[in-house]
């Protein structure tokens, strides 16, 4: 309903291009913007740019920002060196209206009809530029090839908590005298996520785990919610001590083999899901009868089926602290040859179970330290540029309370200090828990080997945790 035919303003104004550039499809004054060409103009008031890479992908792939050009560009400046244009039509201060998004097809057209670029683009929105391209996913879902959602607004109704922004989304909207009300205000981006969904649009959205202006909460995870619903295409990166600002990523590069996919049409397409299991002796399958077959892993493998390929990476008396010691042996997790091997083999999928036996007197003095180590475990996957979900395992439970029975292991310091630490990790990246600490639950009798250690039973019994959590995020 909001196409309309390219006016003769615009037709003038490509004319006018077309006999001033030759050859050169982008009308507008030439400069340059990071060393690559770039060309400024105005259509129907706005300002639009666009920014050419030196050597173009095939099909003239191109992300579109429409909002905020140049701020934040590390995104923008390593898909243009990839070979994507970047272009930007100044929606900054529209709210996602009505005439705004008709304009908009307007600047989509000339792109894709007049200057060559790709039926669908990529959104690149930071903030309220969020708004506008969740609003394009939605109404238009055929032109959009992926939506980059950076600390995205995407419920108009959370700009009520800012007087002058409410008041500029009345203005907007022209409703002073009949201010819209929750749940009735059906253009808001908010109550439409399902059709982007619904229409396979890819998502990356990345979030500032301490967002106030747009908290994670109210915004990004409604996002995330209706596309797990669907099981849509979607991935998530938290920064989990940034705030709104900055937006953007310090590893952009993690991110392009996922934009390629979705430019390609793949971004839905999988083979096989490869799972990693990152732990300790539990996960290695220490008390089972073989691991190789009865490790919780092993175990796993048979419960996810044929859809995904499970991987034990486990390493005994290992740790989430860096300096984690075995009788006087360095073991922390990442810094063993099979943590090298996890990052080689790319995973869809990380389950991290770790932290046991960082409650031993000579690792714990280290405590401190816990809550670092263990985000460079996350940030070591995090940024793989498979982009894999990460799933956060709370520690077993032990037998005994007596760490003298179990390898100076301490379960009162698993309660009471290293399970909250975990829980605050996983919530500042927003990542998924899995509790394991209760897996035995009114079973105990028949679930351990030794006092730390499950049999074969108790591994079952964990492996059964993990596949719920993991075939309830399809």
């Amino acid at each position: 309903m909001f196409l309309r035919t390219i006016s003769s303003a615009l037709a003038i104004l490509l004319a006018g291009a077309a006999v001033a550039l030759g050859a050169n499809p982008f009308p507008g004054k030439k400069s340059k913007w990071n060393g690559h060409e770039r060309y400024d103009f105005t259509l129907e008031g706005r300002q639009a740019t666009v920014v050419v890479p030196e050597t173009p992908l095939e099909g003239n792939p191109w992300v579109w920002r429409p909002a905020f050009f140049d701020a934040f560009p590390s995104i923008d400046n390593t898909l243009l060196n990839e070979g994507f244009h970047i272009a930007y039509y100044d929606n900054t201060y529209e709210w996602g209206r009505e005439e705004a998004l008709e304009s908009g097809q307007k600047f989509y057209e000339l792109m894709v009809n007049e200057c060559g670029m790709m039926p669908k683009a990529v959104m690149n929105g930071l903030s309220r530029g969020g708004y506008y391209s969740l609003l394009r996913g939605e109404l238009y879902p055929n032109t959009v090839a992926c939506m980059i959602l950076d600390n995205p607004l995407v419920d108009i109704f959370e700009l009520k908590r800012d007087a002058e922004w409410w008041n500029d989304v009345l203005d907007k909207y022209d409703l002073h005298d009949n201010p819209p009300q929750r749940g009735l205000f059906t253009q808001n981006a908010a109550y439409n996520i399902g059709k982007a969904a619904e229409n396979g649009v890819p998502v990356l959205l990345l979030s500032g785990g301490n967002d106030t202006i747009v908290p994670y909460e109210n915004n990004g995870r409604l996002v995330m919610a209706a596309y797990r619903r669907h099981g849509a295409p979607i991935k998530q990166i938290v920064r989990p001590e940034g705030g709104h600002h900055p937006h953007g990523l310090d590893r952009p590069e993690a991110i392009v083999p996922y934009i390629k996919s979705a430019v390609a049409g793949n971004a839905a397409k999988r083979g096989k899901l490869k799972v990693a299991c990152i732990g300790n002796s539990i996960t290695e399958g220490g008390g089972t009868s073989d691991p190789a077959t009865k490790s919780y892993p092993a175990v796993l493998q048979n419960l996810l089926g044929d859809g995904y390929e499970v991987v034990n990476f486990g390493v005994s008396s290992s740790t989430a602290l860096k300096k984690g010691t075995e009788s006087g042996r360095p073991f922390g997790w990442i810094n063993t040859d099979v943590c090298r091997r996890a990052i080689e083999y790319a995973p869809d999928i990380v389950v991290l179970k770790l932290g046991g036996n960082d409650s031993k007197p000579d690792n714990w003095k280290y405590a401190d330290e816990f809550e670092a180590d263990y985000q460079d475990i996350i940030d070591t996957f995090k940024y793989l540029p498979s982009l894999p979900e990460i799933y956060i395992c709370l520690p077993a439970k032990a037998r005994c309370d007596d760490p003298s029975q179990i390898w100076g292991i301490n379960e009162k310091v698993i309660i009471d200090e290293i399970t909250p630490k975990i829980k605050k990790i996983a919530h500042a990246n927003r990542l998924p828990t899995i509790n394991l600490h209760d897996a035995y639950d009114g079973e105990e009798g028949s679930c351990y080997s030794d006092h730390i250690h499950p049999n074969d039973y108790g591994a079952s019994l964990l492996a059964k945790k993990i596949a719920s959590a993991l075939l309830a995020n399809p």
